[in-house]
């Protein structure tokens, strides 16, 4: 994927998640108001209906991180024939770093359980792609090592997974 469409992403994110903190801060000033003048209940209801949408967003973004980052499709995503160990290797773990860091201001709007899940994924995937990488000989084809990718399992991305429906659930 090209740098500067990365980055384009990234910068979008990064003003989503500015004007989602001067949203907050203004309903923040909105509720000293409202408390001081008795309209306690009209602010929680207009403020749901800011926060709400952006909860339901960082849930579905971080189930679509999770889902992007499981090892059959990130190798399907990643690999190609007869591509260097170094160079699919740093690939791997380029995918899926950015990936997270593309969606870590949405930690503002999940439980820290479904943080912690998610944090949790994401190292288990590192290990798991680096243990991979120190066990397969030099010789051996990178293919090998993509097919080994492939059929691991993912037990911390598929918890991760439930903890998110369950507080998504919950949320609703």
């Amino acid at each position: 994927m090209n740098p500067w469409i990365i980055y384009s992403l990234m910068a979008a994110g990064l003003l989503l998640m500015v004007a989602a903190m001067i949203l907050l801060v203004r309903l923040l000033k909105m509720k000293e108001a409202e408390l001081r003048n008795g309209k306690t209940m009209e602010l929680k209801v207009q403020a749901l209906k800011i926060i709400m949408p952006l909860k339901v967003q960082a849930y579905e973004r971080f189930l679509l991180y999770l889902e992007r980052v499981q090892l059959p499709q990130l190798v399907k995503r990643v690999y190609v024939p007869g591509m260097e160990k170094g160079t699919f290797h740093l690939q791997l773990l380029q995918n899926v770093r950015e990936e997270f860091e593309h969606n870590l201001a949405q930690q503002l709007y999940v439980s820290n359980a479904t943080w912690n899940a998610v944090v949790n994924a994401k190292e288990e995937l590192v290990n798991q792609i680096n243990t991979t990488f120190e066990q397969l000989k030099d010789e051996e084809d990178v293919s090998i090592l993509a097919q080994s990718l492939v059929a691991l399992p993912n037990p911390m991305v598929e918890q991760a997974v439930v903890i998110l429906k369950h507080d998504f659930e919950r949320l609703m």
